[in-house]
């Protein structure tokens, strides 16, 4: 009967290995149930997940969420020139880089719109302008400089609210630098 048994397994065992390969895309019913066409669109869903992953952290790297070469900015109109980051976090405080060029009799002017004055709490000034002036339609800083002599000013500031402001800045009444920045939460 042990003789009988083992020519069953072998013949059995040799039968398997002669029949057509298994076809791994099948869906199965022993030893598990399986359904191959779920399993396939959740390979599907899963490497697109994959795929979304890596983009999220690609832009991420390039600075789009926050500090990166893709955030950071440059604007000019006339005289001015501002250097910014376009994307930023509203808990961050951040810098707006202002560069005056040579011109003016003793002072200068940098207006900011209203815009910049609504979304933006100005943290630091440097160096302080000699005066200022609010109204409706923003703010005008007045720094004391040489005749003739470019200037540099820094605001330091962070965003009040979540989105997009849309910025317009101009020196001494002169040519504006229009600039945007989007503030995540």
């Amino acid at each position: 009967r042990l003789r009988e048994r083992n020519l069953r397994f072998r013949t059995d065992v040799s039968s398997r290995k002669e029949s057509s390969p298994v076809d791994e895309f099948a869906s199965r019913h022993y030893p598990v149930q399986e359904n191959m066409r779920f399993q396939k669109r959740s390979w599907i869903v899963e490497r697109l997940g994959w795929l979304v992953l890596t983009v999220i952290a690609v832009v991420g790297l390039t600075g789009a969420f926050g500090n990166g070469p893709a955030s950071w900015a440059h604007a000019t109109g006339g005289a001015l020139s501002v250097t910014y980051e376009r994307f930023q976090r509203a808990t961050r405080t951040s810098s707006f880089v202002f560069d005056l060029g040579p011109g003016g009799a003793g002072e200068r002017t940098l207006h900011l719109c209203a815009p910049f004055q609504r979304d933006f709490e100005f943290t630091s000034i440097q160096p302080p302008p000699s005066r200022s002036k609010t109204d409706r339609d923003g703010i005008d800083l007045t720094f004391a400089a040489p005749p003739g002599a470019a200037g540099r000013v820094v605001i330091w500031a962070h965003a009040r609210s979540y989105g997009l402001s849309r910025i317009i800045a101009s020196l001494d009444g002169g040519p504006a630098a229009a600039f945007w920045v989007f503030a995540y939460p």
